[in-house]
Formats: structure tokens, sequence, C-alpha cells
């Protein structure tokens, strides 16, 4: 690549070969209904169906199999809105690690009842953002390894692992579209593509109420954004600026799409309707994107990520009714 990088594709294919015991290479459904509401060839990416209901097992298994063993017999800690909790939990429980999860106090029943039932030690605060301070706080008190969503290299090789998969099921394929919260996925998967054929487009998709990345993409830099509360809590919340992901977004992500509340819910809706799968807000978020903007598409093949499945039928059921 052009550019330098922290990940590189070598990273990304010693990810893929540490977790390839550990996760499932997910399948590429065709959407018969997308591709003709966009008149081109849509293929979803179902990370709905990994192991834990989102992509999170992946990096996490790539993470976890980094640490020393003084810093697997202490144990690692993280501040989640839920799923990365849950595939780090999941991951540390396979491997006999200590886990540590912090989370905000609306964290979805469905969420909390997966993270005790991987044994993990649970913590609740105000918000996301507490919860954040606080585990970074105890990571260092009990030396804990702090193990991020995306600001992580392993994280972010290991999330390049879908990419990889894309590529080897569609090997034409010619827009990626992404969702975004920290920024590790986009950067993992638009790694792969630009490295392969710099031709393929990257789309990333954010929230409209938290829309950190497309306010930096925009500026070409980082800059304060307003953030408002989203029902999708994945790809929702502050990013530290120094993120190591936003220096890859820049240059491999092409175009940034933000999705507003209602258009996340008509997607749940959507992929309730045509591919009989319950996608939580998050794991929608690149379904709006093409519902949105199928005018841009037609002709041309797509891969779009659904990335989580895990909502309780209470919060399910209140969204889309």
């Amino acid at each position: 690549m052009s550019f330098q990088s922290p990940v590189s594709m070598q990273d990304i294919l010693t990810a893929q070969a540490r977790i390839r015991d550990f996760v499932r290479h997910t399948p590429l459904e065709r959407s018969i209904e997308l591709s003709r509401q966009t008149s081109g060839e849509v293929y979803l990416k179902m990370e709905n169906l990994q192991l834990t209901g989102s992509f999170k097992p992946r990096g996490s298994f790539n993470r976890l199999q980094t640490l020393s063993e003084s810093e697997r017999l202490k144990g690692v800690i993280a501040p989640t809105a839920g799923n990365h909790g849950i595939g780090l939990s999941y991951a540390a429980a396979q491997l006999n690690i200590p886990s540590h999860i912090f989370l905000p106090e609306n964290t979805d029943p469905v969420k909390i009842a997966l993270l005790k039932a991987q044994g993990a030690n649970i913590q609740f605060f105000e918000t996301i953002e507490d919860a954040r301070q606080a585990a970074r706080r105890v990571a260092q008190e009990e030396n804990f390894t702090f193990v991020s969503a995306y600001n992580d290299k392993a994280v972010v090789a290991a999330d390049g692992t879908i990419g990889l998969e894309i590529l080897s099921d569609l090997p034409d394929v010619e827009v990626v579209v992404v969702c975004v919260g920290g920024g590790g996925l986009a950067s993992g998967i638009g790694t792969v593509m630009k490295t392969v054929n710099p031709k393929i487009e990257v789309w990333g998709v954010q929230a409209a109420n938290s829309p950190t990345f497309a306010r930096w993409h925009e500026a070409g830099q980082t800059v304060a954004v307003e953030l408002q509360p989203s029902i999708a809590e994945g790809l929702s919340g502050y990013i530290e600026p120094e993120t190591i992901t936003f220096p890859i977004f820049r240059q491999v992500v092409d175009r940034v799409v933000t999705v507003s509340e209602h258009e996340l819910v008509d997607a749940m809706k959507w992929m309730l309707d045509h591919h009989q799968h319950v996608v939580e807000p998050s794991g929608a978020a690149a379904v709006a994107a093409l519902l949105q903007n199928p005018e841009q598409l037609s002709g041309r093949k797509i891969a779009a990520t659904i990335t989580g499945r895990n909502i309780s039928l209470s919060r399910l059921m209140a969204l889309i009714g």
C-alpha cells in the first residue's frame, strides 16, 4: 500500500491463521431483493451468524493469543456496549483467561445474559464513557490487560480477516459496505481491499446521531463532534482522537454514509422481511445505507457486512412494533 499503516496485509494473514480454529468463515448470502432494488448484485456477509452473534470474537481471539503467560494469568478488561465484551469473554473462557467487563446500565438484557454465561466478571456504570474511564483506571491498578474494541493492532488485523473471506467468496467484488463505530472493522477490511485491488470502493456507514468518523473523514483530521444517543449502541459513543484506526480509515475508506435512527429500524425490519434474520440496530447499518443509496450501485457487485444479532425480544418489539 502507498501509506504507512500500523496494520499490514501480513498482520491480517497472520491473524487469519491464528484464529482459524476458533471462529467461523461466515456465509456470503446473495440478497435477491437488494439486488433488485439496486439493479446490482448484492451479497450480505453474515457475521450475525458468527460465534456469540457478532464479528467481535475474531479480534478477541487474535489479541488474547498475543498475551504473555503472566498477562494471561492476570486477565483482561474491557468497557463495552455489549458485543465486544461478549466476544472477549467468550474467547477468554475458551483460553482460560479471566475477563472483566464494564458495562453501561442500559445494556440490553440479552447481552448481559450472554456475558454471565461466559463467566465474565461484570460491573455496571451510568454511561459507556464512565465504564471506559473506570476500565482504564482498574487496568492500571490491577495490572489487567486493557483490550480496546478497535484501538488495537491485533483487533484491527483480525477484523481484516472478514475482508479475506469476502474476497475468497466473491473475488470480483466492486463495492464493500462496512458499518463504523471505532473504525476497526472498516480499517481492517479496507486494508485488505485496497491492498488486493485499489479500485474496490469501500463505504463506511455510521449512525447519524454519532457521526465521528463521518466528520473526521470530511475534515481530513480529528475534530470535535457533537454526539447524540443512538439505538445503534455498537456504532455510537466517544472515540479517542489518537486511535490507530483513523489514519488507516482515511486512506482506505472512499466514502462515509450516515443513517438515521428511523433508517436503522427500517433496515432491521427489512432483514426480518426479506432474509428472516433478527439483526440488532448496529448490525443493520450497511443495509440501511444500501436502501438509502440504490441508484449509486446499479450494475455493481456489492458486499455488505451484517455485524450482529444480539437484541432482546422486548427491545426488538419496542423498536419495530
